[in-house]
């Protein structure tokens, strides 16, 4: 052992209630010996799960598997310090806390089969799903305990991780966004010394994880995690500071993994048999054993007991996942949105019968069939597209208490482009925060609140600054509602400006629409105009599924138009006819739909008659609008802001060169940005797509 890690080791601070012989060295925790024999037991089952399962995937029964082995003591020791309504976010070695959590070995086991786990219910057992991405769920939490306390409940949230998370950017956003909220969270830190092969010295330079709660501005404790006695105790002073307002705390429990990191890992290669041994002697089953003999607790047989009973039960549970029949190939898209778009069902249609397979029919409550269109009737005002998106946020807010806007500058100074002004002085800095400046923790924190019952509307300042939650707005927002088979929704509305055109420095200009329309499970929602602003984002605010709404900066105080005062909705998923033509179809959407009729009122005086749609929404796309109108002007022309290469525009083309290259009477005209990074606002002019560019455009689509 290297002398850092013996330091971290022998620190005389490490809380410690039991030594290597379980002999007390400190006051013990007031647990009864009913209880005691329980915690005794479930560290057993945990281990005796963990080797059946090693077992099984040596047999090509379960996939790759993440050992647990030497964390029993953190892992069900802390679990024993929370009550049922506490919920727990792990990271992928908690076994032992699902189990003992109550989760039965099937659902657990059924992840590590690759199964799709419909009964996995994340509230029922109060247990997040397997997380991957590391360190990504320690802003969930963080969201989730906000959310709980807003409502006045004691719910406190745990965070599972290890000491590599504590070098990912969401363990900053989690530990921050916590410590200025006081949120009620538990941050559980599994420190095994290695994160897969890289040792503790190669990962931080802190002399401790634990100190790392200092810069947050609250405790960090550490434990011997070999002691399932400390262990309980620090987790349980934990959980009773934060139901008692007083915030956060981060453990750090000091432990080891006899194993490898998974099955695929060969820990041989970076670490010696001699290391291996001298922590065998801290094993926490051993040092509790002894500790539950000299107390005459401890019964030989009931371990024997508990491996057979695990044994048995393990086979049981693979056996019966075995024998269960796979679901249909139609399980491949279901869960991703609440109800089914068309586009997927083409595409599983198209596989089963390439595959011989009869196509599935679905009932029509599980497709999404967006409603016609009716404009509302009643008292109107002149908005702006920024005044029309601040009026849906707050009707939204007054008849939904769970609706909460967070992100940077957005309370008392109502935004950068003052879209929430006044939300803060009507509603509260409780639900409208000025959150730290960090986008991967607004969204992570979004989810979180989402995942607790809130409908929260996280804005992101720029375009450009966007891209720091991607992680969090591709693995989690998109996934959520599959990964967990629909048990868990999470409609939370990501707002922010997009597009170029108001001579801003660079990352102020971006168009990054089209990464979002390729991430599965996300809705994209782009208005081009004030009424169409209110009610999208209506809609997006009642909605089941997460939404990226974007907002061409371009246009906020571009000009008026009446909207109906009222609430009213337009249909997710349905375009508009900005103009009738019969010469050439130009589809666009955002900042590029003023440029397009520009260019279409230009050459209606030379005899071309131009029909503009306006997609509104990018993601799920209304092909059957515009297969309509190409089958009438047999011309099309597509008109984009952004970098061609596998944009939106992109995607149209290719829907009608699929579906309708009959109907075309000449080539599909692309107008789209340079496939180059935005430049600097002096020689902006020089990238735009103005309407001189358009006309040109229909102009080759008409003589070709």
């Amino acid at each position: 052992m290297e002398d850092r890690k013996l330091r971290l080791v022998d620190d005389p601070d490490l809380l410690r209630i039991i030594d290597e012989e379980g002999r007390p060295v400190t006051s013990e925790p007031d647990l009864t010996g009913e209880q005691l024999q329980e915690m005794h037991r479930l560290m057993v089952l945990a281990r005796q799960f963990d080797r059946r399962m090693v077992a099984l995937q040596r047999q090509g029964r379960v996939g790759t598997y993440a050992l647990l082995e030497g964390h029993e003591a953190v892992q069900v020791g802390s679990v024993l310090a929370l009550r049922p309504d506490d919920y727990v976010f792990p990271s992928y070695r908690e076994h032992g806390v699902q189990l003992a959590r109550g989760m039965p070995l099937e659902v657990v086991m059924a992840y590590w089969r690759g199964l799709p786990n419909s009964e996995w219910d994340v509230h029922r057992y109060r247990t997040g799903i397997v997380t991957v991405p590391i360190a990504s769920h320690l802003p969930h939490a963080v969201g989730y305990s906000y959310v709980t306390r807003l409502r006045g409940e004691s719910t406190v949230a745990v965070a599972y991780f290890g000491d590599g998370a504590t070098s990912e950017i969401d363990f900053h956003s989690g530990m921050n966004f916590a410590g200025v909220w006081k949120t009620p969270t538990v941050f559980l830190c599994a420190n095994n010394l290695y994160a897969i092969s890289v040792p503790y010295e190669k990962q931080t330079a802190s002399p401790t994880i634990a100190q790392k709660a200092q810069a947050y501005g609250f405790e960090g404790v550490r434990v011997d995690g070999m002691d399932p006695l400390a262990v309980y105790a620090a987790t349980r002073r934990a959980v009773d500071k934060a139901r008692r307002g007083e915030g956060p705390t981060l453990i750090e429990a000091v432990c080891y993994r006899y194993g490898p990191h998974a099955t695929a890992d060969d820990p041989s290669r970076y670490r010696s048999e001699e290391e291996v041994e001298w922590w065998r002697r801290k094993d926490p089953l051993v040092r509790f054993r002894r500790y539950l003999e000299a107390r005459d607790l401890w019964d030989e047989s009931l371990d024997e007991k508990v491996a057979t009973d695990v044994a048995e039960r393990v086979e049981e549970a693979i056996s019966l996942l075995e024998s269960r029949p796979l679901p249909g190939r139609e399980d491949a898209i279901r869960h991703a949105y609440h109800r089914i778009p068309a586009r997927l069902v083409e595409q599983l249609h198209a596989m089963q019968r390439a595959h011989g397979e009869q196509p599935t029919t679905f009932d029509a409550g599980e497709l999404w069939i967006p409603p016609s269109e009716t404009r509302p009737d009643g008292e109107t005002a002149r908005w702006t597209l920024a005044e029309a998106i601040n009026a849906a946020l707050t009707e939204a807010m007054e008849r939904d208490p769970s609706v909460i806007v967070l992100g940077e500058d957005v309370g008392l100074s109502g935004g950068v482009f003052r879209v929430t002004e006044g939300l803060y002085e009507k509603f509260g800095e409780d639900r409208v925060i000025d959150t730290p400046l960090n986008e991967s923790g607004i969204v992570g924190a979004a989810v979180g609140m989402a995942l607790a019952g809130a409908r929260p509307v996280a804005e992101i300042q720029f375009d450009g600054f966007v891209y720091p939650a991607f992680d969090q707005i591709v693995s989690h927002l998109g996934r959520y509602r599959y990964r967990t088979r629909g048990h868990a929704r999470v409609p939370v509305v990501v707002r922010f400006p997009n597009g170029a055109g108001i001579r801003a420095h660079e990352h102020h200009c971006d168009s990054p629409e089209a990464y979002f329309v390729h991430a599965p499970g996300l809705v994209v929602v782009c208005p081009s105009s004030p009424y169409d602003a209110k009610g999208l984002l209506a809609a997006a605010l009642e909605g089941e599924d997460p939404v990226i709404f974007l907002e061409p900066k371009v246009l906020y105080r571009a000009g008026r138009e009446e909207v109906p005062v009222g609430r009213y909705t337009i249909p997710i998923g349905r375009a508009r006819k900005r103009r009738d033509g019969s010469d050439v179809t130009l589809v666009t959407y955002g900042g590029m739909v003023p440029t397009c009729m520009t260019a279409a009122d230009r050459l209606a005086a030379d005899g071309i008659d131009v029909e503009v749609i306006d997609l509104r929404t990018l993601f799920p796309l209304d092909e059957e609008t515009i297969l309509e109108s190409v089958s009438r002007t047999g011309r099309l022309v597509c008109v984009q802001e952004p970098q061609g290469a596998s944009g939106v525009m992109a995607e149209v083309a290719a829907v009608v060169a699929e579906k309708a290259m009959f109907d075309l009477e000449g080539p599909i005209v692309r107008v789209t940005g340079y496939d180059a990074p935005w430049p600097q606002f002096a020689i902006e002019q020089h990238a735009l797509v103005d309407p001189i560019r358009v006309e040109a455009a229909i102009r080759q689509a008409v003589e070709s």
